[in-house]
């Protein structure tokens, strides 16, 4: 299997942010998700990361006009291309054709997703911390 960078970044956040594997129901994650691995791959720095945590809900996806800003739009094409080509490691929840905006979508990792973590997690050792919002898991 060949995870890039960015992939591995992804499966990190949707490891941290993504919905449980036991959940019914799929609840938005995808907003979160793209954010968390913009920190993991160093194009956000702690501060922003937890900045954008910080009220609840996560700022800094939009620009002025509605539009997804950049830098998120091509992070959440990634995480749909990452969807797409490994349907064996995470799976999705919502409209990724049209695709709906991350804040409408979600993710999880599968089982075969979650034996990746211990490994992935000796490349990003570092997390922001989150204080006004539990990361899912610990």
């Amino acid at each position: 299997m060949n995870l890039t960078f960015i992939d591995q970044s992804l499966l990190l956040a949707t490891y941290y942010r993504g919905n449980d594997l036991q959940q019914d129901n799929w609840t938005s994650c995808c907003d979160q998700v793209v954010q968390l691995s913009l920190f993991y791959s160093g194009d956000l720095t702690a501060e922003e990361c937890q900045s954008r945590f910080s009220q609840g809900n996560v700022s800094g996806l939009y620009q002025d006009g509605g539009e997804l800003v950049s830098q998120v739009k091509m992070r959440y094409e990634q995480l749909i291309e990452v969807l797409r080509i490994y349907p064996h490691l995470i799976e999705g929840g919502g409209d990724f054709d049209s695709p709906a905006d991350p804040t409408f979508t979600a993710c999880r990792l599968t089982a075969k997703g979650l034996e990746l973590i211990p490994e992935i997690l000796k490349r990003f050792p570092q997390k922001p911390c989150f204080p006004n919002w539990p990361d899912r898991r610990s």
